[in-house]
């Protein structure tokens, strides 16, 4: 009886043994079956989570993009050519010393605004602004003048400006290559230099514009000039042009 007790005693704890061990390495193989199910959705679930932050923006861009080259080709005129208009504010750092810093911003955000209302009431689009000046494109060279000559009176009637701004502004169309929004070549240099020969309170147009425009009812232009511009070879010729 002694020795069959004790076997069966031996026994009992031999299975108890064998049994928790192997509940010991189940227990174990899900856990590790668990963490690489676990580890195995990290990377779904985070680039899951990313769609929506990633998406809307993406979206947002490429319709910017979509309406920008819309844009851009709307204001290629029949003959290829674009006409472009640069402009800036004559003496702008005398006058931004003379009024400080926080008076000069609020003249050039009131300043921004009339050129840019004005520019789209005359089929243009504000292309960049550069410091105080600015860079606007139009379909055809008759958009483009009545725009130059509508900013100044625009200007002068705006109560919040509260100072005479001069504006020099400059005209010229070509052939140009577009891209990202941004209007790129020779012509587009050409009609930056056009801007750089004006006088205050003055619209200056090239040849190519004058050719284009002359005869044309409501405008004058006056005795031309000649002047060899920077990077570019030859001398040009320039008219100013001026509401008849």
């Amino acid at each position: 009886m002694d020795r069959g007790w004790l076997l069966t005693l031996v026994l009992g704890v031999l299975v108890l043994g064998a049994c928790t061990w192997l509940m010991v390495v189940g227990i174990r193989r899900i856990r590790r079956r668990r963490e690489r199910e676990r580890r195995a959705r990290i990377l779904p679930d985070a680039l899951a989570g990313l769609v929506p932050l990633v998406a809307q923006p993406l979206t947002s861009l490429a319709g910017m993009i979509e309406k920008s080259l819309a844009s851009l080709k709307s204001l290629t005129g029949p003959d290829g050519t674009v006409t472009l208009l640069f402009s800036d504010i004559v003496g702008s750092t005398s006058l931004n010393r003379q009024l400080g810093d926080d008076a000069w911003v609020q003249v050039l955000r009131a300043h921004d605004e009339i050129v840019k209302s004005v520019v789209a009431d005359n089929g243009g689009s504000v292309v960049k602004t550069q410091g105080d000046g600015f860079m606007a494109a139009f379909r055809t060279p008759r958009e483009a003048v009545d725009g130059a000559l509508a900013i100044a009176p625009a200007l002068g009637a705006d109560d919040e400006i509260g100072v005479r701004l001069e504006l020099r502004m400059g005209i010229h169309t070509g052939v140009v290559i577009s891209e990202r929004g941004d209007y790129h070549g020779i012509n587009v240099t050409l009609a930056a230099r056009v801007a750089e020969q004006a006088h205050g309170d003055e619209v200056l147009v090239s040849e190519a514009v004058h050719e284009r425009l002359e005869g044309e009812n409501g405008l004058r232009f006056h005795a031309r000039r000649r002047a060899r511009l920077k990077g570019i070879p030859g001398r040009h010729r320039f008219y100013e042009v001026s509401a008849r």
